[in-house]
């Protein structure tokens, strides 16, 4: 289940704001595959930080009480990256900015053991340790064995 949509995006933003920043040739008409892009986006970033302590994407049918919080900030993560990927804007805002670095700044902080806001803790990530396992045999002769040869 997604955090957010595309549609939560349009009511973020306004349909002007929407189309300027979704549309990447003219500015003026709303590009929804554009728009499904940054929700994507948004989403594997959020994803990326809580993959540290939880299977993702987190369940929104196991903890609905996540739904606003988690979509409030995967919103702000989105908003960003509209404004970072229109060729029509040169600037990003500072209250953008200033949601982007706080969003990542909780994401930070829940994948470094801050507490999520559930009732019950959401399933944790599968550790598995598949690298491999190399074991050198003793060594037949040592540095002090080889020494003046």
């Amino acid at each position: 289940m997604a955090y957010i949509t595309a549609a939560d995006l349009s009511r973020r933003l306004g349909a002007t704001l929407y189309a300027r920043l979704t549309d990447r040739e003219n500015g003026t008409t709303a590009n929804a595959a554009v728009a499904e892009t940054i929700v994507a986006e948004a989403e594997s970033e959020a994803n990326s930080y809580l993959a540290a302590r939880y299977a993702t994407p987190v369940s929104l049918s196991a903890h609905p009480e996540l739904a606003d919080v988690l979509a409030r900030r995967v919103l702000d993560l989105a908003e960003y990256g509209a404004w970072r990927g229109s060729p029509f804007v040169s600037d990003i805002p500072a209250r953008v900015k200033a949601l982007y670095l706080e969003a990542c700044a909780w994401f930070s902080r829940v994948a470094a053991g801050a507490p999520l806001p559930a009732a019950s803790a959401p399933a944790a990530t599968e550790l598995v340790d598949d690298t491999p396992v190399y074991r050198a045999q003793p060594r037949t002769f040592t540095a002090e064995e080889l020494d003046g040869l």
